[in-house]
């Protein structure tokens, strides 16, 4: 197993990646470690074993080497080291790889790239509330010692909380009156929520939303004509009704001169006798 350690420049240590078997780090959708796409390739590093291959474009290896004792890349602006796992360590689930994956892109997007809940049914509706970097909680509810209160007699005085992890983010009922629902389910416990998710609590309504997910999962935009140039529009042959029409509408036309030349030519026929 190996261990990875993502470090953005001027940023804070991002916590560790153990994982076992062949890995991918670049900024493919499957890539085990993702970045973002603005700094690299869709597969820039290949592990296998203890074995990595720095890959060009084309899936060529440019350079290769053996893990060791440690490597590190420096990709854009970030460094990204390869070392062996300290024995008996468990390996990272996936939803980590994938939260991380998005705490890179909300360092990109800056402020835009926070996730947020907005209140779409209640008082305050359109109220936002950014969530704090991870590890935080914020506890909604109508009591005092809510983070977020909203004065709403069907919520609780600590309805439920908000916990923004590492490994993604979770909401957790707080023994509420009225229960908690996420997309129409009821949870028990805590569950984990994604970029658009509706969340009840009693009869007020939140929505969940996640720029950095958003941008992560999205498809890639149609490419555009090319700068300066107009995209060419082949021209379309007339419907065939639409061009006996237009043989018809002509026959009159050429009836007529026809009829002016036979004029003419008797008119000249006259003068010159």
């Amino acid at each position: 197993m190996l261990r990875v350690e993502v470090t953005e420049e001027g940023q804070g240590a991002l916590p560790s990646l153990d994982l076992e078997g062949a890995f991918v780090i670049g900024s493919a959708a499957d890539a085990r470690v993702r970045l973002p796409a603005t700094v690299a390739k869709p597969e820039h590093v290949r592990v296998e074993g203890t074995r990595w291959r720095a890959l060009a474009p084309a899936g060529v290896a440019e350079a290769a080497g053996e893990v060791g004792d440690g490597v590190a890349f420096s990709i854009g602006g970030y460094r990204v080291r390869v070392a062996p796992a300290p024995p008996g360590v468990a390996p990272t689930p996936p939803q980590r790889t994938e939260s991380l994956a998005r705490e890179l892109m909300r360092s990109l997007m800056g402020t835009s790239g926070a996730p947020t809940l907005e209140i779409e049914v209640g008082p305050l509706a359109g109220a936002k509330r950014p969530l704090a970097p991870p590890e935080s909680t914020l506890v909604i509810g109508r009591g005092d010692e809510a983070g977020w209160i909203i004065a709403d007699d069907d919520l609780s005085r600590a309805h439920a909380e908000i916990r923004r992890g590492w490994d993604g983010v979770r909401i957790v009922d707080l023994d509420s009156k009225n229960g908690t629902k996420v997309d129409g389910v009821t949870i028990e416990g805590e569950m984990m929520i994604s970029d658009g998710a509706e969340i009840r609590l009693g009869k007020v309504v939140l929505r969940f939303r996640d720029p950095a997910e958003k941008h992560l999962r999205a498809e890639p935009a149609k490419p555009a004509a090319p700068a300066g140039r107009d995209p060419v529009i082949a021209p379309r042959a007339p419907a065939p009704a639409a061009a006996a029409k237009a043989k018809a509408s002509a026959v009159p036309f050429y009836a007529a001169i026809a009829i002016m030349l036979v004029a003419l030519a008797g008119l000249v026929w006259i003068v010159s006798s």
